[in-house]
């Protein structure tokens, strides 16, 4: 008969059935599918041959799928081995090539429908269409089984009953529960999940995060994100396959975002500021609503808790859930029956209060906090405790799917998020331990997921950072690309201005090259935490700068450190719990000043180093201050408030302090930046303006404004920041990445 009309193919005691994709031994069907038995079927199509690592890659993952190939081959190479029960080192059927590909060395056979077996070299194996299609599933067709042949029966004649022996009973019970305890263990085991492809879902080239804070739910058909189109955010949506963006029309809520979806994906929970009055959270004020899918129906729920909180659904109820003071409560959608769930212990962060989810089964809460720590409480004892504690890095958000057998949630190193996952199915007398497993690694960084409903994809928005550092023309009043462009940040000039100092964006290195770029050395490695604002010493030998271990939870996390301006190791000079930052050399490089304490209220104020001595002394007065910038003359001091709403400056000559007038139309300044004859101080505000003053008692002066311009901070999510040149013209960095929606497959073994 023709190869090509073959069904099956034999080798050994296994048969696969081309037809159904099945893989077959002894008349049982074996427990393989999806690409690793793709895999097989190519391999089995030209028995004896190599076939390359690229050729597989290009078999089982379409052009526009972008996922680890070298770790899912791999991962289902290994699976056909042990179901094959092949050895690696001593190979009966799969023979690795190294580097190379592989290649099936057993003898194949082609059964005909007759049972006829035709022993070939090459299998003349169908197009990759018909075994491969769309997402990498295999094409199957129904196909009835042939019922298995009853076996002959001996006629015996009966024979005398024998009394049984009790121990040989009491044997076989013994092996039936063990059998029985060994599978429930085998059936509760959590699977660990892998993401085998990511496609990309959206194009529609809009931000889709605010300061890379989102939500994204699905109700299984869609998948529903915030996206800014125009002046301000609306509530998209897309099919889980992808296709073209939609808004759902909300005309009464300005500039919604999503808190949640329902557990039956009939509404969402949405949010949007309201009388938001100075960008302060104890004053601000944030409604809440209910969206009715598909139609956008929306209805506002009464401020519950009031103030700056936060609200989810609460599962298998019609309740909502809020956090009030340091609880969490529900009540009805009418703020009646408000019962509290559970005392939030002090480790809780208030300001990441939208990051805490209530389990699908409502009998856990799992809920941010400081520094960096996830916690889980029990709805029923009310205990608490940390979640992962062994875990070696900074984690945030998370969610569970929607059968709460998979919780996601993400680490964060610098400006990447990777997703990370714990199966969380439980043997029934007791949970199982959680074993977090990696399911992303860069370049793409997905802060935020969501398991789709079937678990069987992940729904996230991937970011691609890049920045472009712009110079601003106060003529035209726009911005053009400055030092070609590059995605750096915090730039500093050597006295000669011949050198430049300045920290890479997204990595928080620190770098240095020529002042045309060229001679680039990198100074630091990430182990030594994110680069803040390094300035270049007086005779240009060293290089001043801060180091935040921000995925750190070591509680000195802010450092200060100089390193040779030709590249060494770098000198630590100040930590602590006072939290060192912001450091700057007195003109005649003696001395550095700096803040402290986070900027933290009265914890906080500016002291002085004197480099010879290796001893600090407070600035008289600074209580409540941070952040000193000196100035080239040397001065005076220029500093501002705890809560950044305003600006002071520190006369040495006279040991008084003054404060400079607040300008008229912002909530906050900062990133205060002196002229470098002395004569000016600039500042950028909160709306993104840049202010000159003249000092030492001047009045604003808008010199620059970018409210209208994606802007970044070089090493943090939130915030702005700016910079003079040496001929103090207005630098900024400019975003140009992209955050668009994906979808990652999932697998589980």
């Amino acid at each position: 008969m023709p190869i090509s009309a073959a069904q099956k193919v034999r080798f050994e005691a296994f048969e696969l059935d081309r037809q159904t994709a099945e893989l077959w031994k002894g008349g049982y069907k074996l427990k393989l599918q999806g690409q690793p038995i793709a895999v097989l079927a190519l391999l089995l199509e030209r028995p004896g041959e190599l076939v390359t690592r690229e050729e597989l890659r290009q078999y089982l993952w379409p052009g526009d799928t972008f996922v680890d190939f070298e770790h899912s081959l791999n991962t289902h190479i290994k699976k056909l081995r042990q179901v094959l029960n092949d050895n690696p080192e001593a190979p009966r059927f799969i023979e690795t090539l190294p580097r190379r590909g592989y290649r099936f060395i057993a003898p194949v056979e082609i059964v005909s429908n007759g049972s006829t077996r035709q022993t070939v070299t090459k299998t003349d194996f169908p197009s990759r269409q018909s075994i491969v299609s769309g997402a990498n599933a295999l094409s199957v067709e129904p196909i009835a089984m042939p019922e298995k042949a009853e076996p002959a029966r001996l006629a015996v004649e009966p024979a005398t009953a024998r009394p049984r022996n009790g121990r040989y009973a009491a044997v076989a019970i013994a092996v039936v529960v063990l059998a029985s305890l060994l599978y429930g263990l085998w059936l509760y085991r959590p699977q660990a999940p892998v993401v085998t492809g990511i496609h990309q879902l959206t194009q529609s080239g809009r931000p889709k995060s605010l300061m890379g804070s989102h939500r994204v739910v699905t109700d299984g058909t869609r998948v529903y994100f915030d996206e800014v189109n125009g002046a301000g955010w609306h509530i998209a949506q897309v099919s889980v396959k992808g296709g073209d963006v939609t808004y759902i029309d909300t005309p009464l809520i300005e500039d919604p975002r999503i808190a949640d979806i329902s557990q039956d994906g009939s509404e969402l929970l949405v949010v949007s500021d309201q009388g938001e009055k100075h960008d302060d959270t104890a004053t601000k004020r944030i409604a809440f609503w209910t969206v009715q899918l598909p139609s956008g129906e929306a209805q506002r729920l009464p401020d519950i808790a009031g103030q700056y909180t936060w609200m989810q659904f609460l599962p298998g109820s019609s309740q909502l859930t809020y956090v009030k003071g340091s609880s969490l409560f529900a009540a009805e959608r009418d703020g009646t029956r408000a019962r509290k769930l559970i005392d939030l212990p002090a480790e809780y962060s208030v300001h990441l209060g939208s990051q805490y989810v209530v389990s699908p089964d409502a009998k856990t809460v799992r809920f941010p906090a400081k520094p960096w720590e996830i916690w889980q409480g029990d709805l029923a004892t009310g205990e608490s405790h940390r979640f992962l504690p062994r875990f070696p890095d900074a984690i945030y958000g998370g969610g569970w799917s929607h059968d709460g057998e998979l919780y996601l949630f993400d680490q964060l190193v610098y400006e990447t998020s990777s997703i990370w996952a714990v199966a969380e199915r439980s043997f029934p007398w007791r949970a199982a331990d959680p074993h977090p497993v990696r399911l992303t690694n860069g370049p793409i960084s997905f802060p935020w997921a969501t398991v789709g409903r079937d678990n069987k994809q992940i729904y996230a928005i991937g970011e691609s950072k890049r920045g472009e550092l712009s110079v601003y023309e106060a003529k035209t009043g726009e911005f053009r690309p400055y030092l070609s462009g590059a995605s750096i940040g915090f730039v500093d000039y050597s006295p000669d201005g011949q050198w430049i100092t300045y920290v890479g964006y997204p990595d928080g290195t620190l770098w240095r090259s020529r002042a045309d770029g060229g001679q680039r050395q990198q100074l630091t490695t990430p182990e030594t935490g994110v680069i803040l604002s390094p300035k270049w010493s007086p005779d240009g030998r060293l290089i001043l700068f801060n180091a935040w271990q921000v995925d750190s939870r070591k509680e000195d996390f802010k450092q200060i450190y100089v390193i040779p301006a030709e590249g060494g190791s770098p000198l630590l000079l100040v930590s602590g719990k006072f939290e060192p930052a912001d450091p700057t050399w007195s003109p005649d490089g003696k001395s550095i000043a700096y803040g402290g304490a986070g900027g933290s209220g009265d914890a906080t104020e500016v002291r002085i180093l004197n480099l010879s001595t290796k001893e600090s002394s407070s600035v008289p007065g600074s209580k409540g201050m941070f952040a000193p910038r000196w100035s080239p003359d040397g001065r005076y001091l220029a500093t501002q408030s705890s809560n950044s709403r305003k600006a002071f400056l520190y006369s040495f000559q006279s040991q008084i302090w003054s404060e400079l007038p607040a300008p008229p139309d912002s909530a906050s300044v900062g990133w205060h930046t002196w002229s470098h004859d002395g004569r000016d101080l600039y500042m950028m505000t909160s709306t993104h303006k840049v202010l000159r003053y003249r000092v030492p008692d001047g009045r604003p002066e808008q010199v620059a404004d970018a409210k209208d311009t994606g802007i970044l901070c070089p090493v943090f999510r939130w915030g702005w920041w700016f910079q003079l040149t040496p001929d103090d013209r207005i630098v900024m960095l400019i975003d140009r990445g992209t955050d668009e929606l994906y979808s990652l497959d999932l697998e589980y073994h």
